[in-house]
């Protein structure tokens, strides 16, 4: 069997789940099947990360946002790798990617891992990036949806269901399985967010970002610890353009006692080690991998019935799952979180055993080189 040339696209200027799945994929793949590099439109963390795996890089860092040069530094990427697979991520690695190969006679494949519309919460931002992925979708040959919710949002725009292959993110289990590790992640994280051991302390990972719902996270943390004098604690991980307000509403609540910022974390498994209970306020979302982290974790969830969650979170048997934009009932399912142990163990293992048999990155890598095969058949 002849070993395959895969070259995939993606902006990679924030390390998302997107950056996170294709950083899975790529150092999965069986290296006697698959030759693969990665285009990166900035030269950031993402990219540092898939050189330290000893994946090949190509970065485009010195144009500008929508340098037109950018379509010849393409097309000299291609031309150099001589890919039989373009497999591209985000609207403008599709688009560029798109004019860059016309005439190449390869195969585009773009895996959708998320909702325009959520995406850009602009109507001029979103009426533009809409047109720029509208128009160049008759040069992409097949898409992979990261979840039902995604496949059931392209066949809405158009899309034949044949051209749409549903994939599971997967994920290396064994990062988040370190349970040895955990009293020690657990106490020293403690420390260093200055919260008591023996607190009941919730917890997100999220980009700082409209689409992630956290002041309606805020809200129901204001609700589920009022007048209470045991009451739980909050860390909010990750960042981004909405940090100023999310501290100026901690603020504004009166929550600075019990609300931690822990900004951008690499170590992720160990932050899930300190936590008893992930809440995920998501107005959509694709998937939600962190979600699948925090069950992989053995960390409780409540989430939002948003996207492809409900496709693996089931209320009362792998997650408690609320309606989005609602605080009050995310409070009263973080309190019955919180204060039902008997809850929180029988959601853990269901949630376990879920995820191990549905989101592994075996699967996950099996079911796309079976796709690269099929076609370029």
């Amino acid at each position: 069997m002849s070993k395959l040339r895969v070259l995939h696209v993606i902006g990679g200027g924030e390390f998302g789940g997107a950056e996170q799945h294709i950083l899975n994929l790529v150092t999965t793949f069986p290296v006697d099947e698959v030759d693969v590099a990665v285009v990166c439109f900035y030269d950031s963390l993402f990219a540092s990360k898939l050189r330290e795996s000893g994946i090949q890089v190509i970065t485009l860092n010195q144009f500008g946002r929508f340098d037109l040069r950018l379509l010849q530094a393409l097309r000299n990427a291609f031309s150099t790798f001589q890919p039989a697979i373009i497999h591209t991520h985000g609207i403008k690695a599709n688009f560029f990617s798109r004019l860059a190969a016309r005439g190449m006679k390869v195969p585009l494949l773009t895996t959708v891992h998320s909702s325009l519309r959520y995406d850009y919460t602009s109507s001029l931002a979103y009426a533009i990036v809409s047109m720029m992925e509208m128009s160049t979708r008759h040069w992409n040959r097949h898409y992979i949806a990261i979840s039902g919710a995604i496949a059931d949002i392209l066949r809405g725009q158009g899309v034949r269901s044949s051209d749409i292959s549903v994939i599971y993110n997967g994920m290396d289990m064994k990062p988040y399985r370190q349970n040895h590790l955990r009293e020690n992640d657990r106490n020293r994280l403690r420390a260093e967010w200055n919260i008591p051991e023996d607190a009941f302390l919730f917890g997100t990972a999220a980009r700082f970002v409209p689409v992630k719902g956290l002041p309606i996270l805020l809200d129901a943390f204001h609700t589920l610890v009022a007048d209470k004098k045991e009451a739980p604690y909050l860390v909010l991980i990750g960042d981004g353009s909405e940090r100023a307000l999310l501290e100026a509403k901690v603020k504004e609540l009166g929550l600075e006692s019990r609300v931690r910022f822990a900004g951008f974390r690499q170590d992720i498994p160990a932050c899930l080690h300190a936590l008893d209970g992930f809440v995920h306020s998501s107005l959509y979302e694709g998937l939600g991998y962190t979600i699948i982290e925090a069950m992989a974790s053995e960390v409780p969830v409540v989430a939002s019935n948003v996207g492809g969650v409900k496709e693996f979170v089931f209320d009362d048997e792998t997650g408690l799952i609320v309606e989005p934009g609602n605080p009050a009932l995310l409070a009263q399912a973080m309190e019955r979180l919180w204060t039902s142990p008997q809850l929180r163990e029988t959601i853990v293992q269901n949630a376990l055993n879920k995820v191990e048999s549905t989101f592994t990155i075996q699967l996950m890598t099996e079911q796309i080189v079976a796709l690269y095969r099929r076609l370029l058949k």
